[in-house]
């Protein structure tokens, strides 16, 4: 990673919780197309608390292990096994799904807002040293 304006951890970091977040959206739209399939179990992203904990440890390490930390991080695809609503072994609650879905999709947008922000912050500065 380079130490340019828009290079760095905080635009990466932005990056990463967008992809995330969008695999994550992927997934409950999966989960609710399979709200009738016998024997289907629901599956979930995470990524917020381990991006927290790469941005929370990096005072702890090297500049390098961080950003590294930070190019390679992916998030975790979890199938809840252990849990059972009905009979047939399916266990998507539906109502908890479109919950879910509402909560990631606001998530989603307030990390494009944070990224175009940044983006427009590096705009202006931009456009401010041409004149």
């Amino acid at each position: 990673m380079t130490d340019n304006i828009i290079d760095n951890p905080i635009t990466l970091g932005l990056e990463k919780a967008i992809h995330s977040s969008s695999i994550r959206h992927q997934a409950i739209l999966n989960n609710i197309s399979n709200v009738n399939t016998p024997g289907y179990k629901r599956v979930d992203v995470s990524f917020k608390n381990e991006l927290s904990n790469i941005f929370s440890n990096s005072f702890n390490q090297d500049k390098v292990k961080f950003e590294n930390q930070l190019k390679n991080f992916n998030p975790s695809i979890i199938t809840e096994q252990s849990t059972s609503i009905r009979n047939d072994g399916n266990n998507v609650d539906i109502d908890k799904e479109m919950s879910i879905l509402a909560k990631n999709s606001l998530e989603y947008e307030y990390y494009v807002t944070l990224l175009a922000k940044k983006f427009s912050i590096i705009k202006s500065v931009v456009n401010e040293g041409r004149k």
